[in-house]
Parts: structure tokens; sequence; C-alpha cells
């Protein structure tokens, strides 16, 4: 188990209404598995992924992250956890448009302070793992839809995280880049890391072990699957 949720919910307060994210949720996120999270937009999915990537704290219940409790947790300390443990992926990629492919997979090690020999030798391995060692010098303008996802997907790797969290990974992609890419996520969670996805695309839910469907803030187990 990587993540654990305990009557977990998320409000909001906009002037002297409260807006209810998240409704009280109790789960959890294992290791060496896909974990689908489905549902329309606005439904409270992209929530529940920024509560388990330490990016938001809950308003009540208790979360914990890698053996954690993240309500105990300063800014300081989820930023070093978020840095250290977990890996995101965007649907807009979030690539720095003047840096090459290369250089964007070597920035995290830059910011952990990662000696210059092995964050080279560990950028190498992430591109080589998505097939992108021969694009490395390119900028993002350069590449494809697919390919910059791929290049996301190593900069999110490069760390060796236990987590990794991806927003609507697919949402930009063609179908044959879409099967790239959750091709590569699901043999991700086979070799042994967590990996959550949100999305609405029901065309993931073959590539997953486990399903979660959100819905006006409301997390329902969906029948597992097994392939």
């Amino acid at each position: 188990m990587i993540a654990k949720l305990e009557e977990v919910s998320k409000t909001y307060r906009v002037g002297d209404q409260e807006i209810v994210a998240l409704q009280p949720t109790s789960m959890e996120v294992k290791e060496g598995e896909l974990l689908l999270i489905i549902g329309p937009s606005g439904s409270g999915k992209t929530t529940l992924l920024s509560l388990l990537g330490c990016v938001l704290y809950p308003s009540k219940g208790r979360l914990w992250v890698d053996g954690q409790e993240i309500n105990r947790l300063s800014e300081r300390q989820l930023a070093h956890l978020r840095l250290s443990t977990i890996g995101f992926v965007f649907q807009s990629f979030n690539l720095l448009a003047p840096l090459s492919a290369e250089d964007n997979v070597l920035m995290p090690l830059r910011l952990q302070g990662v000696k210059n020999a092995e964050a080279r030798q560990r950028t190498q391995k992430a591109l080589e793992m998505v097939d992108m060692m021969d694009r490395r010098k390119q900028l993002p303008k350069q590449l494809s839809g697919g390919q910059q996802q791929r290049v996301a997907i190593a900069r999110a790797l490069v760390t060796n995280p236990k987590l990794v969290l991806c927003d609507e990974p697919t949402a930009s992609l063609d179908k044959d880049s879409l099967d790239v890419v959750m091709t590569e996520l699901r043999h991700l969670a086979n070799e042994g890391k967590s990996v959550c996805v949100v999305t609405h695309d029901p065309r993931l839910e073959k590539y997953a072990h486990r399903i979660v469907a959100v819905n006006n803030g409301i997390v329902t187990a969906v029948d597992k699957i097994d392939h």
C-alpha cells in the first residue's frame, strides 16, 4: 500500500457558500497496480488525485502517503515528499518550451541536487524506457503530442517515484499514441509502481487493474478487472 484515505473529504469556501469537492472517502492505493479514476468533468476526480499527490490538505479525515500522515506535514515537508516519492504526468504535458526533451527529463534531478554524471545516466535510462532517446535533443514543439507525453512520463519516472499520478494523460492523443502511453503505464504498474490515472475516457478501462468512479464527489468501486 502506497496511500490510504480514511474518511477524507475536501471542501472549499466561496464567499459564504461551502462547496464539497470530495465527500468522505476511504480507500487504498496499492503497489503494483494501475488504478483508473473515472468520472465526468467536475465530479471530484482531480481533487482526489490532488490529495493523493500531496498538493492539497484534506479538509477532514486522515491521509497517508508512503507511510507519512499528510495532515501533520508542513508545506516544506509536503514539497519534499512530492519530489522524492511522486511523479506527475499532465494532460498538457507541462514541458518547458526552451529546453530539449533531455533537459526536461533532467530537471527534477537538478532540483534534487543529483550529481551531473548520475543525473545524465538516469535521464538516459528514463528516455530509453519510453523509446525517446533518438529525440532527446529536440524541443517540445518539434515533437508530436504522443512523443511529448512520453517525454513527460520519462520526466515523472526519472526520480524513481513510488507513486505515478496522471491527470487525463491521453486526452490530447490519437488512438495509436494513446495505446503506446497506456501500455507503458500498465507496464510500470506490472513492474511494481503504483499508477493512478484520472480520465473520462472509457477506452482506458482495459488497461486498468482496478477502477473507481467519482461522481458528485462520491467515490465508488467498480468491479475489478483481471487481464
